[in-house]
Order: structure tokens, then sequence, then C-alpha cells
């Protein structure tokens, strides 16, 4: 389910809803299944499904549960991605991962270091910053695409640190995210 975007062609991030209910998708969306490669989709996912009227979508975690463990190097990420507003829609039935968004909501993760009001500059210099580690930039991006939307930048600094990390498969997923965007069809690493 990796970059569930390149299946239904729209904005960077979001669906392009079809011109008629699709019983088909509405099933798939039915529910979830987040890890490592999918979680950043839960957002996107709620608004197509807002957007069609499909109904809840259950949210649950693969089998290994990775992104729970803090030693995971998405872990931060996960947390932000949780932050985002849209999953307290009626259309996320987070479930089992419902703690984690509280958990999320409580603790100070890197985004709080910037502020209620951080600018694209303020943003994007944290991310740059000398000494900012792989995850740290990682889960900036996410807070970056949640306050200003599905930029093309967002994704493609994104991608720059999941290569840097080993992780290619999402390093790739949100690369082709950021040329969706407009961003350049660039070679990472």
């Amino acid at each position: 389910m990796a970059y569930m975007g390149s299946l239904i062609r729209g904005t960077t991030g979001g669906f392009q809803p079809a011109t008629r209910y699709d019983p088909v998708l509405a099933e798939l969306l039915r529910e979830a299944i987040i890890g490592p490669a999918s979680f950043h989709e839960m957002a996107a996912m709620v608004r197509y499904a807002e957007s069609r009227g499909l109904g809840a979508i259950r949210f649950r975690f693969d089998d290994d549960a990775a992104l729970t463990d803090p030693t995971h190097p998405l872990h931060i990420a996960f947390l932000e991605t949780l932050r985002d507003p849209v999953l307290a829609s009626d259309y996320a039935d987070l479930g089992e991962i419902a703690p984690w968004r509280e958990r999320a909501l409580a603790v100070r993760l890197p985004s709080d270091m910037l502020g209620a009001r951080a600018s694209r500059k303020a943003v994007r210099t944290a991310i740059l910053a000398t000494g900012t580690s792989w995850e740290v930039r990682v889960a900036l991006c996410v807070a970056a695409r949640i306050r200003f939307g599905g930029e093309a930048e967002w994704f493609g600094r994104e991608a720059q640190a999941l290569y840097e990390m080993g992780l290619f498969t999402q390093a790739r997923a949100r690369l082709a995210a950021s040329v969706a965007g407009g961003g350049e069809a660039i070679a990472i690493g």
C-alpha cells in the first residue's frame, strides 16, 4: 500500500475524487493497515473518504507494529503524522492507534521547537541545520506538510533524509510525491 497516492491521481498528498461512488474502492479503504511504508498516507485516506462519503476508515497496525518502538527510525515522524487534525475526523477510526495519537498530542516533538506560527523559512532552516538528525529532519518534513500542505519541497527534503537513512522504499515514495506536486525528478543520494 506504500504510496497510495500513486494509485489515484490527484494533488500531492491527497486523492482525486472519482466522478461516482466506487464500492470496490470504498471496501479497499474500509480498513487500512499502517506500517513504516504507509503511515504517511493516513490523512490523505481520511480526506478522500470524507470527500466521497465512504464512511470511516479503520486503521490498524501491521503485524509487527514497528512504529510504536521508540528506537524505530520513523517513530518520531509517525507521532508527528498523528498530530494531523484530520485524524480527529469521524472518518478516521484509529482503533488501536488512538492511544498513540493521544501520546503524540501530549509529548514534545521536533515541531514544538519551532513554535505554533513558524514560517516556511524557519522550518526549512531547522531541516537544513547542521547536526539535525535524519529522524528529526523527517519529522520536521511531516510537520511542514501538515502546516503548509503537501508541497513538493517537503516531500523532496523528506525523500533525501529517508534515502540517507537507508529507507529506500519510503524515499522513492516521497520522491514520487514530490514529482507529482511539480518537484524535480532528481536522483537522491
